[in-house]
C-alpha cells in the first residue's frame, strides 16, 4: 500500500525541485526526505525521479503517481477537515425521540435554528412517546428525547 506521508513528500519534491528544498519545506533532513522517496519508489515498484543538474525532475511512472496523490492528499485533507466539524459538534447526526405535540412544538422551530447554526449537523426524529422515548436514549437508539413526565417515568433523582 502506498504511504500517504510519502505522497506528501513527493508532491514536495516536485514542487522544489530538490531534495533540499522540499527537505526545507517539510522541515526533514534531505536524508530522511531521500528515504521517503526510495520507500515510494520499491513501494510502487517504479523510479520516480530522474536527476536533472542539481535538482530533480519526475519519470513519467512519477508524473502518473503525482496525479493521483493530489487527488489523495486532496481527500485525505477532506476527511480531516470532516472529522474536525464532527468533533466540534458541527457535523454528525443527532436522533431525537419525541411525542407528536413535542416535534411539532419543540423540534419544528428547533429544526431551522439549526439548520442556520449547524448546516452539517443531520436530525433524525422519532416519533415516540414518553414511555417509549426515554428507554431509547439509554439504549442508544436516540440521543435526545423530547417527552412529558408520566406516572411511570423515573424519579428526578433517578441515576
Amino acid at each position: 500500500m502506498i504511504d500517504a506521508r510519502r505522497l506528501r513528500t513527493l508532491r514536495a519534491v516536485a514542487d522544489h525541485r530538490t531534495v533540499t528544498a522540499a527537505a526545507a519545506a517539510l522541515y526533514l533532513t534531505p536524508s530522511a526526505v531521500s528515504q521517503q522517496l526510495a520507500a515510494l519508489e520499491q513501494e510502487t515498484g517504479h523510479h520516480l525521479l530522474a536527476r536533472e543538474g542539481r535538482g530533480v525532475r519526475l519519470t513519467a511512472a512519477g508524473e502518473i503517481l503525482l496525479g493521483h496523490a493530489d487527488a489523495v492528499l486532496a481527500q485525505l485533507e477532506r476527511a480531516e477537515a470532516d472529522l474536525a466539524a464532527y468533533s466540534a459538534g458541527a457535523a454528525g447526526e443527532v436522533t431525537v425521540a419525541s411525542f407528536a405535540t413535542g416535534i411539532a412544538l419543540v423540534l419544528a422551530p428547533a429544526i431551522g435554528l439549526l439548520a442556520e447554526r449547524a448546516p452539517g449537523v443531520r436530525l433524525k426524529v422519532l416519533d415516540a412517546e414518553g414511555d417509549a422515548s426515554l428507554p431509547m436514549v439509554l439504549d442508544g437508539r436516540a440521543d435526545l428525547a423530547v417527552a412529558v413526565e408520566y406516572r411511570g417515568a423515573p424519579r428526578a433523582d433517578d441515576a
